[in-house]
């Protein structure tokens, strides 16, 4: 081992101070100071260099030895030439005089502002402090590197991790801390899936926890994994505590025997194996309620974990209270998946710690994850993909009822199969077509994921396959006279085959059990035979409406959890609920919305008060994450004040989750409830702020043009204007950018006029010249533009961008820049407007937000398409499809969709024009702003295939509408495409007016580059 330097390293990173620079080799490579990535120490040179010296200890590493190992490929001298320049970079980059390059060796000499984890590690180590040890390790030694020597040292640090974990999880069983346990133990597997002892240690904990069946598939997972890598069987002890947990004990009642289904499984078990050799996929099982669709995916579960792979279980809730990322925050939380998020880098995990605070605790040198600007939502995005699939091991996402899944789930999905293609991952998902939110979370995925999405629907079981389910539910076959009467009774669908033999059907003496015409009535019959405290319990269980904890159920029926005990294994033994993992959850939705219809209207509303006190009691720490549940709850027990403030906190958690529709949902159903309120100030104020709140995450999804939009901030302005104050800049500046999507130019001139006004607010001021230098653009006053665009550019502080992105949803430097550049060109200064088009890019990826890197971009694209001299047409308007891949607001999708097809025009490819057609269409339905310009390009593509007449109509309308909109800007471009197409069909005189008009109006908008196209 290196001795222990002078400076020596921490146990974790330092978390403060300037120059604080953190450097990670285990696990995956990075270098930070205060945050900021360190360019220096980000290649493979770098990185193993400071792993040779940092290990060496204090004798550190001959020049020469490392001049040869690093550059194996070229001569002595060009490597010591390179080494000097690598070292002189480095000892520029880490402050201090951490690295000691004076002598013929390279040492490390540490210092308190530089943060290496190998170092921390083996100096944990050394001194025996394996808490800190286990902290420090991240993963395998620089992964990407395979000399010898890193190989080696690998296999060395790796084996130092798992002694280390080995002996915290053996002294944490010794003291009986088996949440400790766990942890240590997961982590070890995590590094040695092989190791036994660990296994053992966490079969054990697990089984004192009550999790048998989780015990039961570690042991699976690791007799699959010593079969498939080195063709043996777990030791005895291993198999000996296994056979325990076999033993007689309660575990969940199976489900229905999968029968008749063999077809589906092939298929199932086909799109399983092409993801897992590297074909990332999404598998949707389609079928009415009952039919079989969970059951087909959890045989495919069990399946693919019995073979040693990673499996990873969600399930939405129809329940209006469900969790943003629900389903994507179970697949983080399983076993296979948690694992594997302890080797990420701390910029993910701080991302996210959004969605599992627990993540704080495990890695208390987090940060708090920065500000919720919507902007973030990629990154948070990213994290997530990381997260998961940083198993290391072909993975399997099931997520239960589509139909009920949040948007953003949803979007992820088709996010991980088109960010990771040749991901070993299958995303298989359960949906309900005669719900059409089923049909539509299918088509969602569909078009998130075009090509890779496969579906299987089930249909009803015929009738050989009804009676195989019968015998083997009964244990014996019916006679065939009742099986055909179950088959006729329940269509084949096997969940109303399952309750009518539980109901007793086949049984009576003459063979004639009644069979009623429904589930429904089989359920009540079943459920009517409860005793009256397990019904009782039963009505409280369906009233929380989704999976519960026998605590928190307990709660809610007024009784403690042993008093419910006989009752809860009551309505176990009768299968009306099963065990979920620690909870309990309804066999089938249908039995939960049977005992919830039992319940009278009265009793209703108590047992809702009820369960919102218990999940409120339970919750008390964080009631962020379980807020929209309670205010579902609060609303249903009639108590609307207290449901309108769960609302609003429900959505501040969605907001910083950026979960922006359910953050719109939230905040709606909070204004609906607030319209029952008296009226008053008091009542105002809340409604006020409710407004304040909706706006950045309307903008942000549906863009300025949106009616909805609108109609949120013309209301903030009455309100304002009722309570006696003079409206927000975030107010006024909404209703000017709506104005401008709308054509309304007058207005929103007049409210950039009211922003410019506010002294009080530097960022109003700027927002106030952009709004009137884009107002000027479109109008076309391009000398006012220029002037007004600038002028919003001087006024702008970097200081500001957080509160521009919070208050504004999009930052206006980038933007100003980006518009700044098409008002130069059209003034005739093209390099100019290349310079700044430039800028513009630069200031976005530096800030890196979504919204305003989708402005610049669809500037960019526009910029190409008018001037395709000037930017690369296919370039840009690749990187505008790529922004608008993550980002779901119909703008920038429509102008991506009508550069896409004038670039395929361009290519010789007709079919581009179809493309225009569609954005024409869009853009006059409800984004009139870019109509003018999509018409001047409809116009020029029936041009070049040779459709004058279509083309003539499209100038035409587009003439039209400058006329009426007072849309200026593109005027001369308009009236030169129509002496064009005149020419083409012999009218000269024509053709000449419209270009002496077209000049005219460039003259007078003073575009000296439009009137350049007209004399060409």
């Amino acid at each position: 081992m290196p001795a222990q330097s002078a400076t020596r390293s921490t146990r974790r990173p330092p978390s403060g101070g300037v120059g604080r620079v953190l450097i990670r080799l285990l696990g995956a490579p990075s270098a930070t100071a205060d945050g900021a990535v360190l360019p220096e120490l980000t290649g493979p040179r770098p990185q193993q260099l400071l792993a040779r010296v940092a290990l060496a200890g204090d004798a550190g590493v001959p020049r020469d030895r490392l001049a040869c190992a690093l550059w194996p490929d070229s001569g002595t001298a060009q490597a010591r030439t390179n080494l000097r320049k690598l070292l002189h970079d480095l000892r520029r980059a880490l402050p201090g005089e951490a690295l000691d390059t004076g002598g013929r060796a390279v040492r490390w000499r540490g210092s308190p502002d530089v943060w290496l984890d190998v170092r921390a590690f083996t100096e944990a180590v050394d001194r025996g402090d394996a808490e800190a040890a286990a902290d420090c390790y991240g993963g395998d030694l620089l992964p990407a590197c395979e000399d010898d020597w890193t190989v080696a040292v690998r296999e060395r640090l790796r084996r130092l991790a798992v002694e280390q974990l080995a002996g915290l999880a053996a002294g944490a069983q010794a003291e009986g801390r088996d949440d400790a346990v766990l942890r240590y133990a997961r982590r070890l597997l995590a590094i040695d899936e092989l190791h036994e002892p660990a296994c053992r240690l966490l079969m054990a904990a697990l089984a004192r926890q009550g999790e048998r069946s989780e015990a039961l598939r570690v042991y699976d997972r690791l007799a699959a994994a010593l079969a498939h890598d080195l063709g043996v069987v777990p030791e005895p002890a291993t198999t000996a505590v296994a056979e325990r947990l076999r033993g007689p004990g309660r575990g969940t009642h199976p489900g229905p025997p999968l029968v008749g289904r063999c077809v589906e499984c092939r298929e199932a078990d086909a799109a399983w194996r092409e993801a897992a050799r590297g074909r990332a996929r999404i598998l949707i099982v389609t079928g009415e309620a009952g039919i079989g669709k969970t059951r087909l995916v959890e045989e495919l579960a069990h399946r693919v974990a019995a073979s040693g792979h990673a499996v990873a279980a969600g399930r939405a809730y129809e329940a209006a209270g469900r969790p943003p990322w629900g389903p994507v925050i179970d697949w983080l939380r399983s076993d296979p998946v948690r694992a594997g998020l302890d080797t990420l880098g701390d910029a993910h995990l701080i991302e996210l710690s959004r969605l599992l605070p627990e993540l704080a605790t495990r890695h208390p040198r987090l940060p708090e994850p920065p500000a919720d600007d919507v902007g973030r939502r990629h990154r948070l995005l990213d994290a997530v993909r990381r997260g998961l699939l940083a198993t290391g091991r072909p993975l399997l996402l099931v997520v239960d009822d589509l139909q009920w899944c949040d948007a953003d789930t949803l979007d992820l999905c088709g996010y991980l199969v088109q960010s990771a293609p040749t991901a070993p991952l299958l995303i298989a998902g359960t949906a309900r077509m005669e719900d059409s939110a089923g049909a539509r979370a299918a088509a969602r995925l569909r078009q998130c994921a075009t090509g890779a999405v496969s579906t299987i629907a089930l249909g009803p079981l015929g009738p050989a396959a009804t009676a195989e389910m019968a015998a083997r539910v009964e244990e014996q076959p019916l006679h065939p006279d009742l099986a055909a009467r179950l088959w006729q009774e329940t269509e084949g669908n096997p969940l109303f085959v399952l309750e009518a033999l539980r109901a007793g059907f086949g049984r009576g003496r003459t063979g004639r059990v009644a069979l009623t015409p429904t589930v429904h009535a089989v359920i009540t019959a079943r459920l009517d035979h409860l005793s009256p405290g397990a019904r009782r319990l039963a009505e409280v269980a369906a009233t929380i409406g989704r999976e519960f904890p026998a605590a928190v159920l307990a709660t809610a029926a007024g009784r403690t959890e042993d008093e419910i005990t006989e009752d809860l294994d009551e309505l176990w033994e009768h299968h009306v609920v099963r065990e979920r993992g620690p909870a309990y959850d309804f066999t089938h939705d249908r039995v939960r919305d049977v005992a919830l219809e039992r319940i009278s209207p009265a009793r209703r509303r108590t047992l809702h008060r009820r369960v919102a006190e218990a999940i409120a009691a339970h919750h008390a720490a964080d009631l962020d994450p379980v807020s929209a549940r309670l205010a579902v709850h609060y609303a249903r027990a009639g108590l609307d004040r207290l449901a309108v403030e769960a609302y609003e906190r429900a959505a501040r958690h969605a907001h910083r989750v950026f979960a922006l529709d359910d953050c719109i949902a939230l905040l709606e159903r909070a204004l609906l409830l607030l319209e029952e309120s008296p009226r008053g100030t008091a009542r105002d104020e809340v409604e006020l702020r409710l407004r304040a709140a909706l706006g950045v995450p309307l903008v942000a999804r549906r863009g300025y043009g949106a009616p909805e939009v609108l109609r949120c901030y013309e209301r903030a302005l009455t309100l304002h204007r009722k309570l006696g104050r003079r409206p927000g800049p975030a107010v006024l500046r909404g209703l000017a950018l709506h104005a401008v999507a709308t054509l309304r130019l007058d207005r929103a001139a007049a409210l950039g006029a009211e922003l410019l006004a506010d002294d009080a607010d530097r960022t109003a001021r700027t927002e106030g010249e952009y709004v009137l230098g884009v107002t000027a653009f479109w109008r076309g006053d391009l000398g006012e533009a220029e002037r007004r665009l600038q002028a919003a550019i001087d006024r702008y502080r970097p200081e500001d961008a957080p509160l521009h992105i919070a208050r504004y949803a999009q930052d206006p430097l980038g933007v100003c820049l980006s518009r700044l550049a098409l008002t130069q060109l059209f003034r005739g200064r093209a390099a100019d407007a290349d310079a700044t088009m430039r800028e513009a890019l630069r200031v976005a990826a530096e800030l890196d937000d979504p919204m305003t890197t989708g402005y610049v971009r669809a500037f960019d694209a526009i910029l190409a398409a008018l001037e395709p001299g000037l930017r690369d047409l296919h370039d840009t308007v690749g990187a505008l499809d790529t922004v608008t891949r993550t980002m779901r607001i119909g703008y920038f999708a429509v102008v991506a969709q009508l550069l896409r097809g004038w670039r395929d025009v361009c290519d010789g490819d007709p079919r581009g024009v179809v493309s225009i057609r569609e954005a024409v269409e869009r853009f006059r339905v409800d984004q009139p702003l870019h109509l003018t310009l999509a018409l001047s390009l409809l116009a020029r593509a029936h041009l070049r295939l040779g459709d004058v007449a279509s083309a003539r109509a499209a100038v035409a309308e587009g003439l039209a509408r400058t006329e009426e909109s007072g849309q200026r800007y593109l005027l001369p471009e308009l009236l030169r495409i129509d002496a064009e197409l005149r020419a083409a069909a012999g009218d000269g005189a024509g053709a000449a007016r419209s270009a002496r008009r077209a000049l005219a109006a460039a003259d007078a908008l003073d575009a000296p580059w439009l009137r350049a196209r007209v004399t060409a």
